[in-house]
């Protein structure tokens, strides 16, 4: 039987960005101030040290976390003796298994199933923050309050993470030792990895980087599934009556926390009776999305051979099900950053938020994106928060031409190239 993953609601979006701005901003004004009263009786020294340990947090957004695997790469790298502890949402502890950079000991975690439990999970971490006396925090998130928080409160003499400079609004404090501005015409995992070069040197107050990303530095570790898991999910396709020789395609019409980013349902629906066409092909629908959205995908398409597993599967399962299968077709979300780790073919469609700096690290990705003049209004600066309510940037991307893109690759191009590492030169496109 497929092992159900636990399905919690998870606290939204909009809490998060209300109790982030009216805590948060408060909060970081005061701490700002004890910092600098501090400072005067206790000034910091200054030099550089090689770190024993360092922190990483991002809470939210596994898609993120695949993206700053080079960062944490370079820091293993640079620092062999470092220890690497990550800070995050548990719904994402998983993913540090597949990555395999940092130790499951090593990290903690904070619960997002309400207001009150993640408090209390916060207040349990920066516990145990504190007895560790990390050298250096690493703030992964681009403008968060809480983070920023959390960053000081854990004790590190160094504290690295994005800053706003001469930017008006985003204001998060003056908590940070090592500053880094944030780009928003680079690739984010170009960002990531420019924060590496500020472990293990001085305080730096001033946003200029003596270093470019060079091409060939980023790349993702790559999946590969036990022989025990590959025969085990061939089993469990088999039970669901899928011939070891059709065709299948593995289908995400939801998003998560954003629907935004969401193409409308009704054009997944067309384009899913399109495939169901050929009676060799088979869709699976899986992710980790809202369930009601993909089970009335699933309930409409009312086809045998479209076959709904979202949230019936683990992680691994997931990633294994993926080497499985001809192409992954989904919204800007965590799964089509999965599906980076492995040689899956990927269809993803953009609209509120930039491919320029959100899409997957694979060469195998052809990206779906309107060009807009509104698009991308979703962005780091107003905290992915838009006012849109009609989201044409995707509805205009019609389905009809969806499908031509999608069929002339899978048909006609069955034998492809193992995907390079120097995503750069796949931007032209856009």
């Amino acid at each position: 039987h497929l092992r159900m993953m636990g399905k919690k609601e998870r606290i939204s979006i909009d809490a998060m960005r209300r109790i982030d701005v009216g805590f948060g901003v408060p909060l970081c004004f005061f701490f700002t101030v004890i910092d600098r009263i501090l400072k005067l009786f206790f000034p910091v020294p200054q030099g550089t040290t090689p770190p024993r340990k360092v922190l990483f947090i991002k809470l939210s957004e596994m898609g993120a976390i695949i993206l700053s695997d080079p960062l944490l790469r370079r820091v293993q790298k640079d620092y062999p003796k470092a220890e690497i502890f990550f800070l995050t949402f548990k719904s994402n502890k998983d993913l540090f298994g597949i990555l395999g950079v940092v130790p499951s000991e090593h990290v903690l975690t904070i619960r997002d199933d309400a207001v009150l439990v993640a408090v209390w999970d916060t207040i349990k971490a920066l516990v145990a923050i504190r007895r560790l006396k990390a050298d250096m925090v690493i703030d992964l998130e681009f403008f968060s309050r809480f983070t920023a928080i959390v960053s000081y409160l854990a004790g590190a003499k160094n504290r690295a993470g994005f800053y706003r400079y001469t930017m008006e609004g985003l204001y998060r404090g003056d908590l940070l030792t090592h500053r880094i501005p944030y780009n928003p015409h680079l690739h984010i995992s170009e960002m990531f990895l420019s924060i590496g070069q500020l472990v293990g040197q001085p305080a730096k107050m001033t946003p200029e980087l003596a270093s470019y990303v060079k091409e060939g530095e980023i790349s993702l570790p790559r999946f590969v599934p036990a022989p025990e898991e590959s025969e085990m999910m061939k089993k469990r396709l088999a039970v669901l009556d899928i011939p070891e020789d059709a065709r299948v395609l593995l289908i995400n019409p939801g998003e998560g926390r954003i629907p935004l980013r969401e193409w409308p349902l009704e054009n997944y629906m067309v384009l899913a009776r399109k495939f169901l066409e050929d009676e060799k092909n088979y869709l699976i629908i899986a992710g980790a999305s809202e369930a009601q959205r993909l089970e009335e995908f699933h309930r409409e398409i009312g086809n045998n051979r479209c076959i709904h597993l979202s949230g019936k599967t683990s992680l691994r399962e997931l990633l294994t099900l993926l080497t499985m299968t001809e192409a992954v077709i989904t919204n800007d979300s965590g799964l089509a950053h999965l599906a980076a780790l492995t040689s899956i073919r990927q269809f993803v469609f953009f609209g509120p938020e930039s491919p320029r700096i959100f899409s997957p690290l694979s060469d195998k990705v052809h990206v779906f994106y309107s060009n807009l003049p509104c698009s991308p209004c979703l962005s780091a600066y107003n905290h992915r928060n838009s006012v849109c309510k009609n989201n044409l940037c995707l509805k205009t991307i019609n389905p009809d031409d969806v499908w031509r893109v999608i069929a002339g690759k899978i048909y006609a191009a069955p034998g492809i190239k193992e995907p390079r590492a120097d995503f750069l030169k796949k931007f032209h496109k856009y």
